[in-house]
């Protein structure tokens, strides 16, 4: 290459005609988001902390609206909006229909039972609900970051992260947030009225207290947060191999 040629090329890049970036290569360049935002975490929050209500059946009911808005408010909380599709594979349990169905009247029964029975014994109750926030704030940064990356455009590939995503949350034990997650439990009294507000728009004292505390202590887990993002990308690229393989 002559050095008219290189010297033209160069001249040819500063002015911003350098060689094409994927919109891939930008995402993965972009920085991940590890800062604390209340909207990507106040669903994820409010469904864990579901399971400290003193009635069954309502307890599950409160968990699962709270889970199943989690998907789209994150995305509106980014601007964006998924399909219909989408947030169908997201909100999908990973055991199959079927088996689901044959094992209904046994798990049915075993289950009402267990939920009453840690009703009665509330420090069982307050530990589930621990596991559950700590979890359902490693979907919501998961979530996140599979949005940021485009993994949520259409419903395949939103199937492959979904499967990522569960792969390394079922690798990640006990986190060091489950601390703060115990934190905001322990703290937490007299949960159903403050939810069944907050599911129509209101932010009561416990909410506010609540996100006042997450906000505090967030800056902590920035580390934490970005040790799990290569964790997904190996999984989302190993689950995308997989796909087409049988393809």
């Amino acid at each position: 290459m002559s050095d008219a040629q290189t010297t033209a090329e160069d001249q040819l890049d500063q002015a911003g005609g350098g060689p094409a970036v994927s919109a891939a290569e930008e995402r993965s360049a972009s920085p991940v988001a590890t800062d604390f935002d209340w909207g990507v975490y106040a669903d994820a929050t409010m469904a864990g902390l579901a399971v400290l209500v003193p009635i069954p059946i309502l307890d599950w009911l409160l968990e699962e609206i709270f889970r199943r808005r989690m998907p789209q408010a994150i995305a509106r909380q980014r601007g964006q909006r998924l399909s219909s599709a989408v947030a169908a594979e997201l909100n999908k349990s990973n055991r199959r229909w079927w088996l689901t169905c044959l094992l209904l009247p046994v798990v049915g029964l075993f289950w009402l039972i267990k939920r009453i029975s840690k009703k009665i014994l509330y420090f069982l109750t307050v530990k589930e609900a621990t596991d559950q926030v700590s979890l359902y704030w490693h979907q919501a940064f998961l979530m996140d970051y599979m949005l940021q990356q485009g993994h949520l455009e259409d419903e395949q590939s939103a199937a492959a992260a979904r499967q990522a995503m569960w792969r390394v949350i079922k690798n990640s034990h006990r986190s060091p947030i489950w601390q703060l997650a115990q934190q905001i439990v322990s703290s937490s009294r007299h949960v159903a009225r403050s939810l069944l507000k907050f599911r129509r728009g209101h932010e009561d004292e416990l909410v506010q207290a609540n996100k006042q505390r997450m906000r505090s202590s967030w800056q902590k887990f920035r580390g934490y947060f970005e040790t799990l993002v290569p964790l997904y990308d190996q999984a989302y690229l190993a689950e995308v191999e997989a796909r087409t393989a049988t393809q």
